[in-house]
């Protein structure tokens, strides 16, 4: 087994990172950064109009790149895959490079017309092994079953939690169950904003197999917050 750190950022969907931030975030010394999704875009426009957007919003997380030094998940946006098929998708970067994207399966009803991903559930980098979940895809049990049987119990959760939802114990509690039942630390970056006219809080949190160790209080669900969590018991890769 082995530890990982990784660094959650609670953002405004709609609001650039800031200079101050990017200092910040060029002091954290972590393995992966999480950004929610609908970051950056906010979800300000329709599928099609922020797909038209993709190359400056992917710039956007290219210059957090150049001063932060590990892995980008984030946040989420819509584009045009090689085929020209619109997608909802997570770029993953890397010292300024993309490294790859990973095509959103669950979709909710605000991403159509885009077109489910196919792409595999778990991905290697870095030296560690781990499950990827955008949105509704963490209510995915089928996807969950398939980490546990593959040995892999770290998962990220890039989200935007609905205001008017599940309320905060609850959503807690059901994180802390996900983590029992399937022996996960389940890391959830989430932002808050407006995106497609539907209000959104962040509820950032990690969750482990003893129980949920660090989150968001419920009166900072509408607060930028930068966290670096640190996570021991990692399954390796072998």
């Amino acid at each position: 087994m082995t530890s990982v750190k990784i660094t959650l950022f609670q953002k405004d969907l709609s609001q650039p990172v800031s200079p101050e931030q990017r200092t910040k975030l060029s002091k954290e010394k972590s393995d992966f950064l999480i950004l929610p999704l609908y970051f950056p875009g906010g979800g300000n426009g329709s599928p099609e109009s922020l797909a038209s957007r993709a190359k400056t919003f992917l710039d956007e997380i290219f210059a957090i790149s150049e001063v932060y030094k590990g892995a980008i998940f984030g946040g989420g946006m819509f584009r045009r895959d090689d085929e020209g098929k619109l997608r909802f998708s997570i770029p993953i970067v890397q010292n300024i490079v993309l490294v790859d994207w990973y095509d959103v399966k669950g979709l909710s009803s605000e991403d159509s017309p885009a077109i489910p991903g196919s792409g595999e559930d778990s991905l290697i980098l870095g030296g560690f092994r781990f499950g990827i979940f955008a949105g509704k895809e963490i209510q995915d049990k089928s996807k969950l079953e398939k980490l546990k049987s593959d040995r892999i119990n770290l998962a990220f959760h890039l989200d935007s939690v609905s205001d008017n939802g599940t309320n905060y114990s609850q959503d807690l509690k059901n994180y802390a169950d996900l983590s029992s039942q399937y022996g996960m630390f389940l890391v959830r970056s989430s932002g808050y904003g407006i995106p497609f006219g539907k209000k959104r809080i962040g509820r950032s949190l990690l969750s482990t197999p003893t129980g949920v160790t660090w989150k968001v209080a419920e009166t900072e669900q509408e607060k930028e917050i930068i966290k670096t969590v640190n996570i021991n018991g990692i399954n390796g890769l072998f």
